[in-house]
């Protein structure tokens, strides 16, 4: 696969010069508040650029989502907030409070600019993808959104956009991909900048399709009939093949400083030990929960994302020498919604410190926690890519709509397409991938007694790990893998026990929109809050 090295920083500056050269002083009758020169091209970077590249986002996001889903534990944000059912508006708020004034609004202004610019068909087409994209992640977050109005306050002046149905939206997503799939034009100019394909617009086509594909999927519940038809339709026009079309984007080596938007990965950046309060390990650790099932399957990917490390500058690796006094992976984890340092009910002979040889010859002693899986070096690297679609998704998803619209036989198949492209794109993250062991594993791995839809389901939580909103929005729409929210201290849970199945509105609505959103939480039954349920999550 080509890597995308980008300099993020120059595009940056780019975008800032023509946005502040952009104002003609010699036509002193134009509005000054409109801006009519900005090359839409540099927008589509931002766009693509933005969502992986906040701190602040996806520490929100590894604690609302991903302390749901029971993959990660360990900081104190995601046992104290998710795990305990603790809510804190300023991190429900803060996906929308971002989103909308910074990607929303400049992928609306690239659609806006462009529509009406023959030259500009493939930047109108890849912008109107965008927008599914990152329209997407927000209603399957809150539920009914701004959308058809939203962004729109600089064309015009409505600063007060209604709240979409998302089933209204969701028939929109479909529409939007399938004539931006039409209008992308090999034979045309391709944006500049474009740090997704370089370019490739029919990279692009296969990205629409298989974006297409997942919204199709999203609506097995609720309208099954809808979802076979669009799924069947988004195959058929050319989706995702192998991991050459994988959507990602590659960060530079920069570590942002703990804090907003910077040019490294946010992922990487919040899980890296430099990155947690000054320490040399990473104050995030995986659940047994979720570790468990990828041992039960020989799942070589454990040690691609796992390990036991020292708490020094090297970081030095003695995950096999934990491993053999511990007698497994799982063992080497604290429990799901529990910190690190407690210990594991499942496993309670894996308790107490180890004593370790360290890269001098000296014999040095674990704490608990420090015996228990943490991120690995591919996954907390600055320059590691972020991945917004993979192949492997789609043949999964190509799998389900087999199980449930086709043929057992075909859906095997791409069951094991999806097994082996899951572990082979770790090449994008340096790891040198043992083809033999890829195939053993895609040829073996199903979890005895379970059915097609929990073992493919079950592959999709594992593979989104990285992306808690798109574990959190497979889970809910598929009810698999089960995901147990163990409540450990009812006394301050605000979840009735349960795990919650969307995120509520922001306070500051009530006060700048507050008919608009009324209007949404009266669909809801009056009640906006986090046990409710988003349309499609029937």
């Amino acid at each position: 696969m080509k890597t995308k090295y980008i300099k993020l920083l120059a595009v940056a500056m780019l975008a800032i010069f023509a946005w502040s050269s952009c104002t003609d002083f010699d036509e002193l009758n134009r509005d000054p508040n409109k801006s009519t020169n900005m090359d839409p091209d540099l927008l589509i970077s931002t766009v693509q650029w933005l969502p992986s590249s906040d701190w602040q986002r996806m520490h929100r996001l590894f604690i609302y989502p991903a302390g749901f889903m029971n993959q990660w534990t360990g900081s104190w944000s995601v046992v104290y907030y998710a795990g305990e059912g603790r809510k804190n508006t300023g991190y429900f708020e803060y996906l929308w409070s971002t989103s909308y004034p910074e990607v929303i609004k400049n992928v609306i202004d690239v659609v806006e600019r462009t529509k009406d610019n023959p030259e500009k068909i493939n930047s109108h087409a890849i912008g109107r993808i965008l927008k599914v994209q990152n329209f997407m992640r927000l209603t399957d977050y809150y539920g009914d959104i701004p959308y058809s109005e939203a962004g729109m306050g600089y064309y015009t002046g409505n600063l007060k956009p209604k709240y979409d149905k998302q089933e209204d939206i969701y028939a929109d997503f479909l529409n939007e991909l399938k004539e931006a799939e039409a209008q992308l034009d090999p034979s045309m100019p391709a944006p500049r900048y474009d740090h997704y394909y370089n370019g490739d617009i029919n990279k692009w086509k296969k990205y629409a399709n298989s974006l297409r594909l997942r919204v199709a999927m999203r609506l097995v519940k609720v309208n099954p009939a809808l979802a076979e038809a669009e799924a069947k339709a988004a195959i058929q026009s050319g989706v995702f093949t192998s991991n050459d079309d994988i959507c990602y984007i590659q960060h530079e080596d920069i570590n942002n400083g703990g804090v907003g938007v910077g040019q490294g990965n946010a992922v990487a950046n919040l899980l890296n030990p430099s990155s947690a309060g000054g320490t040399t390990g990473s104050i995030f650790w995986f659940a047994s929960d979720f570790i468990k099932p990828m041992e039960n399957m020989n799942d070589p990917r454990i040690r691609y994302i796992a390990g036991a490390y020292l708490n020094d500058v090297h970081k030095t690796d003695v995950t096999d020498q934990v491993f053999a006094q511990r007698g497994s992976y799982a063992a080497m984890c604290p429990a799901a919604q529990g910190y690190s340092y407690d210990a594991n009910p499942d496993y309670p002979n894996a308790a107490g410190g180890v004593d370790v040889v360290d890269a001098n010859g000296e014999t040095v002693t674990l704490d608990l926690a420090y015996t228990r899986l943490r991120p690995s070096n591919a996954i907390d690297a600055y320059d590691s890519p972020y991945i917004h679609m993979s192949y492997a998704e789609i043949a999964f998803l190509k799998a389900e709509v087999e199980t449930r619209w086709g043929s057992p036989a075909n859906a095997a198949t791409f069951y094991a397409d999806g097994l082996r492209a899951a572990v082979e794109q770790w090449t994008l993250f340096g790891i040198n991938v043992d083809e033999t062991q890829a195939d053993a594993f895609a040829n073996a791995s199903l979890q005895a007694g379970k059915g097609a839809l929990y073992n493919i389901n079950m592959q999709l939580w594992i593979l989104h790990f990285l992306d808690p909103l798109e574990s959190w929005a497979n889970w809910r729409r598929s009810g698999y893998p089960e995901v147990t929210y163990y409540n450990r201290n009812p006394s301050v849970n605000t979840t009735n026990g349960q795990t919650p199945r969307r995120i509520q509105y922001l306070l500051e609505e009530q006060k700048k929109n507050a008919v608009n959103l009324q209007e949404a939480v009266d669909r809801l039954g009056g009640s906006d809050d986090w046990t409710g349920r988003v349309w499609w999550d029937k």
